[in-house]
């Protein structure tokens, strides 16, 4: 069906579940699919099977969610979080990753993900998230917008994919209530 059909978006129900180490080759696909072509993620190593596995089980390990977006039992879409960075000091900051499939986006496939992830998160007790973005990805940041997030800095030529230099923009959305902004 037409990824701009509205037709698909009402006849068909989208549900969001925790992942699974089965949900691994679809995960991979949709994960591939933006490192090959894409500015989307600064990445540039191929994902397999078996590393998206490993992912899945060590985010379950570290109680960090991690969700899929299914359609008619098929995955179109995934989001996880995990520490912003290493040591114990930012044990309560994190960062996440969102992709949906090239055929279903904008359809609220990514919204659903993102509302489950960040409804998560909060209800784990994590202060803030991040999410870090290519410059050049306008739709993403202003998709995070629509979900309080708040750009913070712009790191230029900061990453490098496809012989070019490209700028980072972080945005951070407060998850507790007696902070700037909720979920």
């Amino acid at each position: 069906m037409d990824r701009n059909s509205t037709e698909w978006h009402s006849n068909n129900q989208i549900v969001i579940r925790d992942a699974s180490p089965e949900d691994a080759l679809a995960i991979m696909h949709i994960w591939n699919a933006n490192i090959s072509n894409t500015f989307n993620t600064f990445n540039s190593h191929i994902k397999t099977v078996s590393e998206v596995k490993d992912t899945i089980l060590e985010r379950k390990k570290r109680s960090f969610g991690f969700f899929v977006g299914e359609c008619d039992s098929k995955v179109i879409g995934f989001a996880t979080y995990f520490q912003f960075r290493s040591g114990i000091g930012y044990a309560k900051t994190l960062e996440h990753t969102i992709f949906v499939s090239d055929e279903i986006q904008r359809l609220g496939v990514g919204k659903a993900l993102m509302v489950r992830l960040l409804e998560d998160a909060k209800r784990k007790g994590f202060q803030s998230i991040f999410a870090g973005i290519s410059s050049s990805n306008h739709r993403a940041v202003k998709f995070h917008a629509s979900l309080g997030f708040k750009a913070v800095t712009e790191l230029p030529k900061v990453g490098y994919k496809f012989d070019k230099w490209l700028d980072l923009i972080l945005m951070q959305k407060f998850l507790q209530t007696n902070q700037r902004n909720e979920v």
